[in-house]
């Protein structure tokens, strides 16, 4: 049973005192992962280090919760301190060969672009998908670009700027028994709508918890397929990579069975409680509940900017590409502009390539658009 989209609002404090339709940027703190992170600092305050096995235990619970929300098996889950360490890890650990190809996204937000024309230097051959003239990318021109020579597919869940929302289930299935990796940049949408990496026939996976997932910035995922493990080198090796970490090292040490090889060294405690904390609040609200709030908030965004003369450049044919994210050119003045009166009125948006970005959440509601509408400048 899940808990009503009105008992999620609560948790956030911040609702008091502003209109923040900035998920795309970074959440505000809910209620739990504050107290949840807090609770780590006064117990380490109070007792040290002697609650260890307790924070053991609190990793292994987020791993759980991450998998469940992701879609896949605990053992493909490893913590990572952002989504560029786990794009990395993908794209320096994958063998290549002279002539490789990975398919882009034409303007993907730098995270999932600079990992991957990195791989020029090994002899890697980069493919760009265009955006159709909406702004939009489709499965479809996706797939007409892979070729035998397709060694990997790195695509965004989401546009970053725009919020074009790609169908990754389409590319999987067109992929069929291509040997090509899927990999996913996940961040603006995992939280927002449900995600189902075995199904989809994704090979690995990468986000933060600080923007869609309710989380802090400094804590995310990388999730890879347990039968694609041993095809990825682990370019980031550490102690707790290995399978005995507290045995004295020796070379030829094993790494671990699971994507837990992929966790470099110490991971920052206090977040990883604000990680497992947030993973329950979207799991006991539910994904499909909350993918049709901010669908219902954002077709009603866009209609009110529409009606006061904004240019409304986030594709909006296609339901199945609309997400949590609305972009939008205002009908005077700047972005900037607007966003800095937006501001000033207690509205928290973003200026993103000379529009206007909002990007509500599940706990934001169809009143406080009506309300926003009216702070327009």
């Amino acid at each position: 049973m899940h808990k009503p989209l009105a008992d999620l609002r609560l948790q956030f404090p911040v609702s008091q005192g502003w209109i923040y339709f900035n998920h795309a940027a970074v959440c505000p703190l809910a209620v739990p992962v504050a107290r949840a992170v807090g609770r780590f600092l006064e117990d380490a305050l109070a007792n040290g280090s002697t609650g260890y096995r307790e924070w053991d235990a609190v990793r292994t619970a987020g791993r759980h919760r991450a998998a469940r929300l992701v879609g896949c098996a605990d053992g493909e889950v490893a913590l990572t301190t952002s989504t560029s360490q786990g794009l990395i890890a993908v794209a320096e650990g994958i063998y290549l060969t002279s002539g490789d190809e990975i398919i882009v996204v034409e303007n993907d937000f730098p995270a999932n672009r600079i990992p991957w024309f990195r791989q020029q230097r090994r002899g890697a051959r980069v493919v760009e998908v265009p955006r159709d003239a909406d702004g939009s990318v489709t499965a479809e021109a996706i797939l007409e670009r892979v070729t035998p020579r397709t060694r990997l597919l790195a695509l965004p869940w989401v546009l970053f700027d725009n919020g074009c929302r790609i169908d990754i289930e389409a590319v999987g299935r067109g992929l069929g028994e291509h040997p090509a990796w899927l990999c996913v940049d996940a961040i603006q949408g995992l939280g927002a709508f449900p995600m189902d990496m075995t199904g989809w026939r994704i090979d690995a996976l990468a986000a933060d918890s600080h923007k869609w997932m309710l989380g802090t910035e400094g804590i995310g995922l990388l999730c890879v397929r347990q039968e694609r493990l041993d095809e990825l080198d682990s370019p980031l090796v550490s102690w707790l990579s290995m399978e005995r970490p507290f045995d004295p090292w020796q070379p030829g040490a094993s790494l671990r069975a699971d994507a837990r090889r992929h966790e470099f060294a110490t991971l920052p405690t206090a977040l990883v409680y604000g990680l497992d904390a947030c993973l329950e609040l979207l799991l006991t609200t539910g994904a499909e509940p909350m993918a049709r709030q901010v669908l219902s908030v954002t077709d009603t965004l866009a209609e009110g900017l529409s009606e006061r003369g904004w240019r409304v450049i986030s594709p909006r044919e296609r339901p199945d590409q609309r997400s949590g994210i609305v972009a939008a050119v205002p009908p005077r003045g700047t972005a900037e502009e607007a966003v800095a009166a937006l501001e000033a009125a207690r509205v928290s948006v973003t200026p993103r390539g000379g529009a206007v970005r909002f990007s509500p959440h599940a706990w934001n509601t169809t009143d406080e658009v009506a309300e926003l509408l009216e702070r327009l400048p």
